[in-house]
């Protein structure tokens, strides 16, 4: 049979024992803790990520162009110009030249070239003058020449309306002078075409 000192000093390695059990689970519970609000942390992170792509993908890809949209095909086609001609005048796709016009302003370009420039991620900001219109052209040059690429400045006789504005399966037609609404054509149209090359 123990004795009491042997009895006492079992009850203390027992609370001793204790002591350290109670630590350990309170280290658990902080490391526990701890390691919820990381993955929180973590979750909260993912979530920011996934929302500003969200965010990103609806303005980059799903926000509606301006201009009016038309079906684009021929995006690989370097046959010349279809037999039944093109869907639009100026066109917005189809058939095309494996010639490519330069960017910036232009005399009259083909529309075999005006498609090509198109599939590239280029936007035509094209003008029917029959008589002088100098002020417009000014008025058009004013918003073309701030891009080094991806946008053409020139006349085209084959169409009813005063301005046209092309991209790759857009169209906006006008017959006055729009800032705003040139500019917004051309900001989110340029580099929205089957082959985005420089």
């Amino acid at each position: 049979m123990p004795t009491k000192e042997q009895r006492e000093k079992q009850a203390e390695k027992r609370e001793r024992r204790m002591e350290r059990r109670e630590q350990r689970s309170q280290e658990e519970q902080r490391l526990s803790v701890r390691r919820r609000f990381r993955m929180a942390g973590f979750a909260g992170l993912g979530l920011v990520v996934i929302g500003v792509l969200a965010v990103g993908l609806w303005f980059a890809v799903l926000q509606p162009r301006p201009g009016e949209g038309v079906r684009a095909t021929g995006a690989s086609d370097h046959s010349g110009v279809p037999d039944g001609g093109y869907s639009t005048s100026p066109p917005t796709s189809g058939p095309h030249s494996t010639r490519v016009a330069g960017w910036g302003e232009q005399a009259q370009i083909p529309e075999i070239l005006q498609v090509h420039a198109l599939e590239h991620g280029g936007v035509l900001v094209q003008y029917n003058c029959p008589n002088a219109c100098t002020e417009l052209v000014g008025q058009l040059r004013s918003i073309t020449n701030r891009y080094e690429t991806k946008v053409i400045l020139a006349p085209y006789s084959n169409m009813e309306s005063r301005i046209a504005l092309t991209a790759w399966g857009r169209i906006d037609l006008l017959e006055e002078f729009e800032l705003e609404r040139i500019e917004e054509f051309v900001d989110k149209n340029r580099n929205r075409a089957p082959e985005n090359v420089p």
